[in-house]
């Protein structure tokens, strides 16, 4: 008997971010710099779900699996800053990888 795995090569092709938090004094601390990640499509249940709670999704990445990052956290995107809303583990791609639910600062 095959045992057959789904098992996504995962390319982080779109673009470079950082990954930072602030002090208590306001000041960045960056967890990582120039990190590579791949655009994500936001889904019906995602978007969904955002509006249920009153949250505005902006941006889906997905960048290599790293410990550390939290919701608490700010991502760095060309001119572009956004705040973490959820981040989950994907562990069905190779690599391992972390799903990055973003919302734009600032707004829409």
């Amino acid at each position: 008997m095959k045992i057959k795995t789904n098992i996504e090569f995962q390319a982080y092709k779109d673009g470079i971010c950082n990954i930072y938090s602030e002090n208590e004094d306001g000041d960045k601390v960056y967890k990582h710099k120039n990190l590579a990640f791949d655009d994500r499509v936001m889904g019906f249940k995602r978007a969904y779900a955002a509006k249920s709670v009153q949250s505005d999704i902006n941006r889906v990445i997905r960048i290599p699996l790293l410990n550390g990052i939290d919701n608490f956290d700010v991502v760095e995107i060309l001119s572009n800053t956004y705040y973490i809303d959820l981040v989950q583990q994907i562990f069905d791609s190779n690599p391992s990888s972390i799903d990055l639910t973003l919302k734009k600062v600032g707004g829409h």
